[in-house]
């Protein structure tokens, strides 16, 4: 296993460039004749002319929904679901692609750097925090993007210094949860041009109080899963050319957790306290210089980033203990504690055509560096045991190289070709000593991934308004260790897995009418996943390999539709199916089994009226309705076999209020009808409970720009 994963993946949960503006770069809400523009294949594009699924959220869609996280916006976006157990610390899935072990299977970039990690459960909490835009490219986008981009690629575009302006905004929330604590919000962010036209810096930051709603029937404490969230951010840019741009941005972001959501009817039976904290730092410069033909851009990325979590094994080692000598009563609590310690560098240069011409390319080349090292052990209470009941560690190095091209040609001045294709080189290492129940081992990782993804696109223009395209591309993840000592020297482990690829076989469409009053996007999709990672129990132990041993396919549909009947009426639509599932019987699931986490149906509406009530004050009124289906999580040859259900929720989101001018004065209703389920129903390895949907939240919220 990845090192991140040791004794947690047995027993606990076995767990384009997208930056986008206005034409005119004007900040309103889009409408007819306003076009989004994005660089999703390298180069410049409006939205409506990119031949591959992609959903672009705004800014002002951002601020309208009162999105502060990611998951604020699932299933708004089609194909997009996620799950997690605390802040810090979430699943992300497209299109269905989804799995519980070994590295994560969509990409996510912050600006222009790859924010992902080595470990599946570990994707970043990162705040919508004064974003120009959020992009998500459904499919896998490996050519482009690179590793882990099999479901796709989902990308955080902060906000750029504007140097010819004064400007910024601000923001300050309060509200209430049903039978939980109160939550604050105060952000804002403020825009300032040192030299005009030539230097200028952005600084945003935010502080979120979550407050909690899960009471402790142990301790008779309330609301235990509070949360303090801190964010800040600058960015300085300079433009001494009209031909050289240059920004360094630079990234604090920390959140605290006393408690995670653990929980039944929002009570919890824990034995201990379970914490979550995560802590990031991210550093990128960047620099771009126009040579009239092309482009050429220099990123470089660092990320410092510490996470720990403590979760209640009480349940699972407890009984076991009397067979070990120990009395009854002597330990009450049993915890698992693991802290990862992650510094990535990251570096790209990037040659990209501009124009209009017939051909349009991009070639590039990435390099990254990761190190990690995690530690996992038990902790027991009242008292020690006389022997080392779990623990494990040791540092994990990734180097890996890519180099990337892409061409697109007009074929006719109406259907376009484009190829592209990427080869991914990694060096992995590991060293990881652990103590079962007192017996030590050592396992040494030593091993090279290699995988080549291209990409076939045809794209036929009937005029600026509609399109139609076919796209194939593969998509993969790496490899990686899996813990030889976990046979007991019984039976053979293989020491390394090899990456699992994809292949997604897409056909849709885009059509605009009436100016961009109807706006409509419809993909339909094959996925076919071989040598999935599958998980796999050592006999006589908790702890478990991987082999490549799966395969899943199905398809899947995309549809998004929004309509602006008049200025001030948007109407907004997503749905998003699929039925992917294994057609092979692996060590842990049976033929026919859905892939994990991922919610196969979801579907959304949103209405959004903004009236001239007076020549001063406009009115604002907001529905947001959101479906997400069931989904499950199946582990077979965990004794007991372990299959447990994401129920199928329905959530109501509403808000009103009054404009006066740059200043929104609303009141708002999250989860309105008070949704009750479980994001996960447990009990699940070392989940010894459910995880907690948050009630039904009221409250009030004051902005205003400038």
């Amino acid at each position: 296993m990845t090192g991140a994963k040791f004794w947690l993946a047995g027993v606990a949960f076995l767990p384009g460039i997208v930056h986008a503006q206005t034409v005119e770069n004007v900040r309103e809400p889009v409408g007819p004749d306003n076009d989004i523009v994005v660089t999703a294949q390298r180069y410049e594009q409006r939205l409506q002319d990119v031949p591959i699924s992609i959903t672009a959220v705004t800014d002002e869609e951002i601020q309208a929904r009162n999105a502060k996280l990611l998951a604020d916006l699932q299933y708004a976006v089609p194909g997009l679901s996620m799950f997690g157990y605390g802040v810090g610390a979430s699943y992300t899935q497209l299109r269905g692609v989804s799995n519980i072990s070994g590295a994560a299977t969509v990409g996510i970039y912050y600006d222009e750097t790859p924010f992902t990690l080595s470990s599946v459960g570990l994707d970043p909490s990162a705040k919508l925090l004064d974003m120009e835009r959020v992009e998500v490219l459904r499919g896998p986008q490996a050519t482009l993007y690179g590793e882990g981009s099999m479901g796709g690629t989902i990308r955080y575009i902060p906000e750029a210094p504007q140097l010819d302006r004064i400007g910024g905004w601000a923001e300050g929330q309060w509200s209430d949860t049903k039978d939980g604590a109160n939550n604050y919000v105060l952000e804002g962010a403020v825009n300032l041009p040192i030299v005009t036209d030539k230097i200028g810096v952005r600084i945003a930051a935010s502080y979120e109080r979550v407050g909690g709603w899960i009471d402790s029937v142990t301790t008779g404490e309330r609301d235990i899963n509070s949360a303090d969230l801190y964010t800040v951010r600058g960015t300085l840019r300079l433009k001494p050319t009209d031909r050289l741009d240059v920004s360094l941005l630079g990234l604090y972001q920390k959140s605290a957790q006393d408690n995670q959501n653990f929980g039944v009817d929002q009570t919890t039976m824990a034995a201990l306290e379970t914490p979550l904290r995560d802590r990031t730092i991210f550093i990128q410069a960047k620099a771009s210089y126009d040579f009239d033909f092309a482009t050429l851009t220099g990123i470089a990325g660092y990320i410092d980033r510490d996470n720990s979590n403590t979760l209640d094994i009480t349940s699972l080692y407890g009984p076991f203990l009397p067979l070990l000598g120990i009395p009854p009563g002597f330990i009450t609590a049993i915890g698992l504690e693991t802290v990862s310690e992650f510094k990535v560098y990251n570096g790209e240069l990037r040659l990209a055509s501009q124009g209009d011409g017939r051909l349009r390319w991009a070639l590039g080349a990435t390099f990254r560096n990761l190190e990690q090292t995690t530690t996992q052990s038990s902790t027991t209470a009242p008292n020690s045991l006389p022997f080392v009941l779990l623990l494990a560690g040791g540092p994990l190095e990734n180097k890996s190289h890519a180099v990337y091209a892409e061409l697109g040609y007009k074929i006719v001045p109406n259907l376009t070709a484009t190829v592209g294709a990427r080869y991914y080189s990694e060096h992995k290492t590991q060293r990881i000593e652990s103590s079962n129940l007192g017996a030590t081992s050592l396992d040494i990782g030593d091993g090279k991934f290699h995988s080549f993804n291209p990409r076939v696109n045809l794209s036929y223009e009937f005029s600026r308004e509609a399109m139609i395209y076919a796209n194939v591309a593969k998509g993969f993840r790496s490899g990686g260790f899996n813990l030889t000592s976990a046979g007991g020297g019984v039976i053979p482990v293989p020491p390394t897995y090899e990456p699992d690829e994809i292949w997604t076989y897409e056909a849709g469409g885009k059509l605009a009418l009436a100016r961009n009053r109807l706006v409509l996007d419809a993909s339909v999709y094959r996925s076919i996943w071989s040598d999935v990672q599958a998980v796999t129990t050592a006999p006589g132990s908790a702890l478990v390999y991987i082999t490549n041993s799966g395969r899943v396919t199905g398809w899947g549909v995309d549809f998004s539709a929004t309509a602006r009947p008049v200025r001030a009426l948007t109407l907004s639509g997503t749905f998003g199916w699929n039925n992917l599932a294994y057609t092979t019987t692996t060590a842990d699931k049976f033929e026919g089994d859905p892939v994990d986490g991922a919610a196969r149906l979801s579907y959304s509406a949103s209405l959004d009226y903004r009236p001239m009530l007076t020549q001063a004050m406009t009115g604002i009124f907001r529905i947001d309705f959101q479906h997400a289906g069931r989904g499950q999580i199946t582990v077979r040859n965990y004794v007991p076999a372990l299959i447990r259900e994401r129920p199928e929720r329905d959530l109501l989101n509403v808000r009103a209020g009054v404009g006066f001018g740059p200043v929104e004065l609303t009141v708002f209703a999250n989860n309105l009808f008070n949704e009750k389920a479980p994001i996960l129903i447990g009990p699940y390895g070392a989940i010894a409970e459910n995880i907690e949907q948050r009630p039904r939240t009221i409250g009030i919220s004051a902005s205003t720009r400038f």
